[in-house]
């Protein structure tokens, strides 16, 4: 939203979907941000990044309802906001000194599974043959990932080309989601619950695909960096409380209908 800059995820969108290659634009950001010529900028950012990194555990925190964790879909999106967390979890300013650790270093590897956890999301919120499509896509994606790994190496998987196939497939289905509740004349409060998922994922993962395509165009300047990793932030923040949103509203309005 997932995310996303920093090594992805997103989204999520995440940072944990670039490189972790420190030549590379993206991966550059990370180490910028602490040289933000202006402070109040530096304070606005750690503000902002730390806000979003622990909004990024509301949604799993919230599966400690039980009328949560009883449905799937819930608990596979509770487990993806929860490593969206964990893989930005170096960035909180209480735990700086885990950047570059080899622990830090294994939670960039999440982009491998980013784009087949969001779209197990809404195979678990499916039925009938959008979901076989989606279950058919987590497996051809996964395969893709596997060859690519196994012919180029990892760092083809983070690279700017395949990160933006994994975001597109991401956002095409979550529009698909949007549409297909439109087109319902009677929603049950799953479903209502869903469109919030759907909008937040759409969101994340659109807000990723822009500013990645800025920096691919652009150029990683100071400027750019700055205000990318920043921007990046403000939607990983944003997408996480609309999710957040969307979890509460059905647990406030459950009634017949529930989901599974």
């Amino acid at each position: 939203m997932s995310g996303g800059v920093k090594d992805n995820r997103n989204l999520c969108i995440k940072p944990s979907s670039f490189t972790y290659n420190k030549t590379t634009p993206f991966f550059a950001i990370y180490y910028n941000y602490l040289s933000f010529e202006n402070s109040m900028n530096s304070v606005l950012y750690i503000i902002i990044s730390n806000v979003a990194v622990l909004s990024c555990l509301v949604p799993f925190l919230m599966l400690f309802s039980r009328k949560m964790r009883q449905v799937t879909a819930y608990r596979v999106l509770g487990v993806y906001w929860l490593f969206n967390g964990l893989i930005h979890f170096s960035d909180i300013y209480f735990f700086l000194s885990f950047r570059d650790t080899k622990l830090d270093q294994l939670l960039n590897y999440y982009n491998v599974l980013d784009t087949p956890l969001a779209l197990l999301i809404f195979a678990c919120a499916s039925s009938g043959r959008h979901r076989k499509n989606l279950l058919l896509s987590i497996f051809l994606f996964a395969v893709l990932e596997v060859v690519m790994i196994t012919w180029k190496g990892y760092e083809t998987i983070s690279g700017f080309g395949f990160t933006g196939f994994g975001v597109f497939v991401v956002i095409v289905y979550s529009i698909t989601g949007l549409v297909q509740y439109m087109r319902k004349m009677e929603y049950t409060s799953f479903e209502n619950s869903m469109v919030f998922i759907y909008g937040a994922l759409l969101f994340a993962y659109g807000s990723f695909l822009i500013i990645s395509l800025f920096l691919h165009i652009r150029g990683n300047t100071p400027g750019n960096s700055r205000d990318s990793y920043l921007l990046y932030y403000i939607s990983l923040l944003i997408s996480a409380v609309i999710t957040s949103l969307g979890l509460w509203s059905y647990g406030l309005r459950r009634h017949p209908g529930m989901a599974t």
